[in-house]
């Protein structure tokens, strides 16, 4: 299977045991996002501070710290996590950014950026991708179930509610809601037992490797990773650039 050609017409699912029933996915930054992007707001600090980066260089320095902060939460249990050890984390989270954009030793530019990494950074996501309603239309009308298993706190539900993306999903699984975190398989165990359905009657899509494909293959399901700015061309899975494609993935599994 060639995962570089990102052509719809050229994506296709490795070889499952059963029809496709059903397509899981993640939330943040797959389906919802925060508007202005917080790409935007943080090379427009940088630029204010004298230091020009582009958009593609901030995305890419976001997707390494997210990647650092999925690892992280993983390696901690979520008892161990205290207020002081997150406080502390989220400033190397902010610093992991800095760092790869080569600017790790400018002196002062880390406590610069507080006011404007917490707009940017710890806003809520307050919209949801063009290609989100249309690509959810057209798998329904494929006949096939969805499910959201996310990461999220316990405002999951009335997120989905304020997105006016509810009516679209049979069940959506939080983290906190079930207490356990991606990649943890039993996260997306929760969500084929709710639907009844089996690991290999599904695919789960989502932007973080480490958490949405690692954890899909360890509950035996097939993983697609969202990268909408082609930021991740190396990984070992299957990978698309919009969700119109996950569409093109399932006609040729359904029909």
């Amino acid at each position: 299977m060639d995962l570089t050609c990102l052509h719809s017409s050229c994506i296709i699912l490795p070889t499952m045991k059963s029809k496709l029933a059903a397509v899981f996915f993640d939330m943040g930054s797959t389906l919802s996002h925060q508007n202005p992007p917080r790409e935007d707001l943080l090379a427009g600090f940088l630029r204010q501070q004298g230091h020009e980066r582009s958009l593609q260089d901030v995305r890419r320095a976001l997707l390494n710290a997210d990647i650092w902060w999925h690892v992280w939460m993983e390696k901690t249990p979520v008892e161990q996590r205290s207020e002081e050890l997150r406080q502390a984390m989220r400033l190397q989270y902010r610093q992991m950014f800095l760092q790869s954009l080569d600017l790790n030793s400018q002196d002062g530019l880390k406590e610069a950026l507080g006011d404007v990494w917490r707009s940017a950074i710890m806003r809520r996501h307050n919209a949801i991708f063009p290609d989100v309603l249309p690509t959810l239309e057209a798998l329904r009308s494929l006949g096939l179930r969805l499910a959201i298993v996310s990461n999220w706190d316990d405002s999951l539900n009335s997120h989905c509610d304020d997105l006016g993306l509810t009516p679209y999903f049979e069940t959506i699984v939080g983290s906190q809601y079930v207490g356990h975190e991606k990649p943890d398989p039993r996260i997306f165990q929760i969500a084929l037992q709710r639907l009844g359905v089996t690991a290999d009657q599904v695919i789960h899509v989502g932007d973080i490797y480490p958490s949405d494909v690692v954890g899909a293959r360890r509950a035996g399901i097939v993983p697609v990773l969202l990268d909408r700015y082609d930021l991740q061309p190396d990984v070992d899975c299957l990978r698309v650039h919009s969700l119109e494609q996950v569409v093109a993935l399932a006609k040729d599994r359904t029909t």
